[in-house]
């Protein structure tokens, strides 16, 4: 196993927040820093492995794609899991779909920019209920469940980690949780820690991004159209730290001597102790009055989201960057992501569901895939809580025959593992068949590339095929159906890809079978559909053959002359 070298510091308690409530047009406290605080609790090494290597990818992002794609407009899924106790909708804990849809649109009022009050950046990042099921069924995005089987959650609401009289926060969400590659799942609950106004929710990073409890939890207190809350954990999700963050203790002044690297990590948002009021107009760590961060609107750092104070109006050009760079480092898959996309019926053929001879692993699986239009990162079969992910419904993509896609797997932390692919062509329910092992590999940096060239006959098109990736322990090789990963298993995790036929358009007017007629400077193979522009004439003879084609199509003021045979088998 590859030996990490962790840099570890002298460890001060950290500052509890104080526990009044914020007046932040009724937000509660905020607890990320206490479910952070817990869970690099329960996993020192692993915590610190992930915070290191989320930071570095996130800077070399920036550092290298800082002006690619900055203001391109994303909608993202959601879905609300609201775990009440069996009360009726309306009632405390179960807050109605109008509830829900103010506090939806609260967020994209925020995170858009949208009213004269809003000031910063339009964060060009808007967020949607899912009206497609991790099953590719119908839904509106509210799931209600009942939570009171739960142990304490009646009393008590949810726990973040662990927390007396309270329920245990991986149970409640186990009730009701989505794949959090495709969704950001928002769970409604009764309480917090016991307190039902208190703490208005909390979130993890991107970084950790275990799919047991990824996402949001949201005090139901809270769920309605003026509440910050959920614009504020929102910030969370990726990978936004508190304006004020100091690795050592928030009530302190934050470092000063890396703003990239230190404190909230973003360079245009200025540091401070935490502040709850806009009166509070000096910053105590400077001496000086707050800087002008928006001009236009007199705003201070005082008004960013990801402060705690009552005054919450803007995000920074600095935040939307770094949220950008989580998106397409470590979420990725929210943008092609089905949910937001109608129901399908159609589905890959079922195929084995992959067996494995040991438990999960913290540091093997599939952290990231990359294939044509797909960039979906998870992370080990620990962290996914799972060996086998089918996520065939809603990671879908269309690659066309005849043409070469790049494919790159690499494995959780990049440790050295065994990487394998695999695509049923002939839709069989098995990748024993001719050109269906894509990729076998034995990768010491946990890294495979490959150049997948699309056949252009023997395969099925038009209808999803299974594409299966598998990272696994360097133990054994895996096969397409079982891990023998010790002492933990990797993973395998299946998608679905669509065959389109690749259409053969004319160049110029000439003989079929000469490649310099067709743009693809090719000869059309028959799974092509093939178009004749206009003045162009295409001749087909006798001694060419029988020739062959799913489709042709002569466009107005084209000539196709036929005097042999050309059989089109298509529509």
């Amino acid at each position: 196993m590859r030996q990490f070298i962790i840099f570890v510091t002298c460890t001060f308690a950290i500052g509890t927040l104080s526990t009044q409530l914020v007046a932040q047009n009724g937000m509660g406290k905020c607890g990320w820093l206490t479910a952070r605080e817990r869970e690099k609790q329960s996993d020192p090494h692993l915590f610190n492995l992930r915070q290191m290597a989320a930071e570095k990818k996130l800077q070399q992002y920036l550092q290298n794609n800082r002006t690619l794609d900055t203001d391109s407009l994303y909608t993202l899924p959601l879905v609300v899991h609201v775990i009440h106790t069996g009360t009726p909708i309306g009632s405390p804990g179960n807050p109605t779909d109008a509830d829900i849809n103010d506090m939806i649109a609260g967020l994209n009022d925020a995170w858009r920019k949208n009213g004269a009050s809003y000031g910063g950046v339009d964060m060009k990042m808007q967020f949607q209920l899912a009206i497609r099921s991790p099953q590719c069924g119908s839904t509106n995005g509210i799931i209600r469940v009942d939570g009171s089987p739960v142990p304490n959650y009646s009393s008590g609401g949810i726990a973040i980690y662990t927390y007396p009289g309270s329920a245990d926060e991986w149970k409640v969400k186990a009730l009701s949780r989505w794949p959090n590659t495709d969704y950001i799942n928002i769970w409604v609950v009764n309480k917090i820690n016991g307190t039902g106004t208190g703490i208005g929710g909390f979130a993890y990073f991107a970084e950790n991004n275990s799919a047991a409890g990824d996402g949001i939890v949201m005090n139901a207190y809270y769920v309605n159209g003026l509440s910050k809350t959920l614009i504020h954990e929102m910030g969370h999700v990726f990978e936004m730290y508190h304006t004020f963050y100091d690795d050592w203790d928030e009530t302190q002044c934050p470092h000063t001597d890396s703003c990239a690297w230190y404190g909230d990590r973003v360079c245009d948002t200025e540091g401070g102790k935490l502040e709850f009021f806009c009166s509070n107009t000096t910053n105590v760590c400077t001496g000086l009055p707050y800087l002008i961060a928006d001009p236009a609107h007199n705003y201070t750092v005082l008004h960013n989201y990801m402060n705690y104070t009552d005054c919450p109006r803007m995000f920074t050009q600095g935040q939307k960057e770094r949220i950008r760079a989580t998106l397409f480092s470590f979420r990725h898959g929210l943008t092609s992501s089905g949910g937001l996309s109608p129901p399908i019926a159609s589905s890959p053929a079922p195929a084995c569901i992959p067996t494995a001879d040991n438990g999960l692993s913290g540091y093997y699986g599939v952290e990231k895939l990359e294939f044509n239009d797909l960039s979906v990162y998870s992370n080990s079969s620990l962290a996914d809580s799972a060996t086998y992910i089918d996520r065939s419904c809603n990671q879908r993509t269309t690659v066309v025959k005849g043409q070469s896609y790049p494919l790159t797997i690499t494995g959780s932390y990049q440790n050295p593992c065994w990487i394998k692919a695999f695509i049923d062509y002939n839709n069989d329910g098995d990748f024993d068949d001719g050109g269906e092992n894509l990729v076998t590999t034995f990768e010491f940096d946990g890294i495979a590339t490959a150049n997948i060239a699309i056949p252009l006959s023997g395969v099925v098109t038009g209808v999803p095929l299974r594409l299966r990736i598998i990272a696994e322990d360097p133990s054994f090789e895996p096969t397409a159906c079982h891990l023998t990963g010790v002492p933990g298993a990797g993973q395998v995790e299946d998608y679905g890809v669509i065959l389109a036929n690749r259409v053969v358009v004319s160049a110029s007017s000439g003989p079929w079978n000469l490649p310099g007629t067709w743009e693809c400077n090719c000869i059309p193979q028959p799974g092509d559909e093939v178009t004749i522009k206009p003045g162009h004439t295409v001749t087909v003879t006798a001694a060419m053959g029988q020739l062959q084609c799913i489709k042709l199509k002569a466009e107005p003021g084209s000539t196709f002359n036929n005097s042999g045979t050309l059989l089109i088998t298509g529509n």
